[in-house]
């Protein structure tokens, strides 16, 4: 499928260059998911299982003392992690061995999709051929009012989405306006579809906008403004910040 120049589809993308990756290596090297990775993911899944019972437990004092020292003991345990080989988002004439590992590191570890991250719900997203439809479950972690959906959280499930669509330009940004109208409640523990799509492009700017239902009601709807970054900037940002930039 490498040198395909029609528009993939994908499941479970990350948000910056998967539309350039995979069109040069094929859908499978972005998709593929390695042994190390669902490890990696069933971990996560426990934590997050973790995280999701201490929110709702009447356990006693002692019972919490005893499950933090159990829980600090496996944290020592952990092995720490090695440098992050980084891509500079954006950089799409970058096709390399890197430019998957910085796909796969996005689509793991981000706070909405990233199935390796026990903070993420997580999003389920579908890249189609000229949108991005996503969707998500979120339960009382993640509550505002008495059942509904935190508005922070609601924006930052546009941010994700949004920033998604921006494949669809061909390049990538930062967002530079997130503009989001609530038009009614969100609910906790109801399943939610947020789809999103590229609008224009402006030079710089990268105009996109998505909606949030649950069921066949409008949530929220919201636009974002993306600006391209300047490559040089972006990669001495990041290895000033002790990342490597590479290609």
């Amino acid at each position: 499928m490498a040198g395909d120049s029609a528009s993939p589809v994908f499941t479970d993308g990350n948000v910056f260059g998967v539309g350039a990756t995979a069109n040069a290596f094929g859908v499978d090297a972005v998709l593929d998911v390695t042994i190390e990775e669902e490890a990696a993911r069933r971990a996560a899944a426990a934590v997050r299982r973790l995280i999701v019972a201490l929110s709702a437990t009447s356990a006693s004092i002692e019972d919490l003392d005893r499950i933090a020292d159990a829980v600090d003991a496996i944290t020592a345990s952990v092995p720490a992690g090695a440098p992050d080989d980084l891509v500079v988002p954006g950089d799409f004439s970058v096709i390399s061995d890197t430019a998957i590992r910085q796909s796969h590191r996005l689509r793991e570890r981000s706070p909405f999709i990233g199935q390796a991250n026990p903070v993420a719900p997580p999003m389920h997203v579908v890249f189609t051929e000229d949108a991005i439809e996503a969707t998500v479950t979120l339960g009382s972690l993640f509550e505002g009012p008495p059942g509904c959906v935190h508005g922070g959280f609601v924006a930052a499930m546009f941010d994700e989405v949004l920033g998604a669509a921006q494949v669809h330009s061909g390049k990538a940004g930062m967002t530079g306006r997130l503009t989001v109208h609530y038009r009614s409640p969100t609910p906790l523990n109801e399943e939610l579809r947020l789809a999103a799509k590229l609008i224009r492009v402006e030079g710089r700017k990268i105009l996109c906008t998505a909606t949030l239902h649950a069921g066949e009601r409008l949530c929220a709807d919201a636009e974002g403004l993306f600006v391209t970054v300047n490559l040089d900037k972006m990669r001495a940002m990041l290895e000033a910040g002790g990342g490597s930039a590479s290609g």
